[in-house]
């Protein structure tokens, strides 16, 4: 599914964000177990499997927790988040899988489960139960008092900043060394997803192959130009319709939209467009790729015994070069 970049406009909504980065980006701590690793030999560019990552971010959790109950906070180290699951797959261009549609629609029961997991995350309740000004000086702990220290430009030509202070920032120190060497390449590494997906929907093949998919939504009764106005559909029949009435309906749409990817190039071309730009991008961000996988192996060490593999979640897919799960039409 497409996804879309949400801004935090209050302070709560700041904390919500910096956990999620956390999450997704990195931790934070006070130093411990040893010297902060720097970026490794050259013999340790091996990526690190779904496995190692889930240590590293559980690692980081610890690190966190540590870091604000040091400031006087809380933080709880809960399940590493991600997308495995049932139905957990992610389709950027247009749903390819018949069964996998017929079975999870678009995702609106997985997508349920995941806001009430959402709500009943400890650290979420705890941020949004403190008074403003405690939530505001929470907010500082985690995430320093303003994003200002770190600044990259993404593949995106957006500019990422971080604070160089904070339970982030300490923990990134702590587990990788060299704070600016990590968030640099981490910031790059993270964005070439969207570059790929980007460069997919613009090539030519791509945009020929959207117009026979959208003659065969048309003759199925579904006139949509592309795979988002389908999908903008299905949002309206959950804003509009009961939750299982919704679910109904936009399984049918999923289906007939999975159909006409599959009976039409779109499928195809989609998955090979996806392959190749991620091919290009890799071979020209070769560097970056193994100077993050580099500080993540030296990191391990460190990680493992912060947080046991045992502690971590069950397996998962995994992308070369990405924190991300996808499945589908996104090779």
């Amino acid at each position: 599914m497409r996804r879309h970049r949400a801004t935090a406009t209050t302070a709560a909504n700041a904390v919500a964000a910096g956990l999620a980065a956390v999450l997704l980006l990195g931790g934070c701590g006070a130093a411990t177990g040893g010297p902060a690793p720097g970026p490794g030999p050259a013999g340790s560019s091996r990526e690190p499997g779904p496995r190692e990552s889930r240590v590293l971010a559980r690692a980081e959790q610890v690190l966190i927790s540590r870091c604000m109950a040091a400031r006087g906070f809380r933080y709880e180290v809960t399940a590493v988040a991600g997308t495995s699951g049932e139905g957990a797959r992610s389709f950027p261009y247009v749903i390819d899988d018949v069964a996998w549609a017929r079975a999870h629609g678009y995702g609106g029961r997985q997508e349920r489960l995941r806001a009430e997991a959402r709500r009943a995350d400890p650290n979420q309740r705890y941020f949004h139960g403190l008074p403003p000004a405690a939530r505001a000086a929470a907010r500082t702990a985690l995430m320093g008092s303003s994003p200002v220290g770190l600044s990259v430009r993404a593949p995106t030509r957006m500019t990422i900043t971080a604070s160089t202070e904070g339970c982030i920032a300490d923990a990134e120190r702590t587990l990788y060394g060299d704070l600016e060497g990590w968030f640099r390449v981490k910031v790059i590494t993270i964005n070439l997803r969207p570059v790929r997906e980007t460069r997919v929907r613009r090539d030519r093949r791509y945009v020929a192959a959207v117009g026979q998919w959208a003659a065969c939504m048309r003759a199925a009764g579904r006139p949509y130009a592309g795979p988002d106005e389908s999908r903008q559909a299905a949002a309206r029949y959950r804003e509009r319709l009961p939750a299982s009435e919704a679910d109904a309906a936009g399984t049918a749409l999923a289906v007939i939209e999975a159909t006409c990817a599959t009976g039409t190039p779109l499928a195809r071309v989609s998955r090979a467009l996806d392959r190749s730009y991620g091919d290009r991008l890799r071979a020209q961000y070769r560097e970056e790729l193994v100077a993050r996988w580099r500080f993540q192996n030296a990191a391990l060490p460190m990680a493992r015994r912060l947080a046991p593999p045992s502690a971590s979640a069950p397996p998962s897919s995994h992308q070369p070069g990405e924190t991300e799960t996808s499945g589908g039409s996104h090779a």
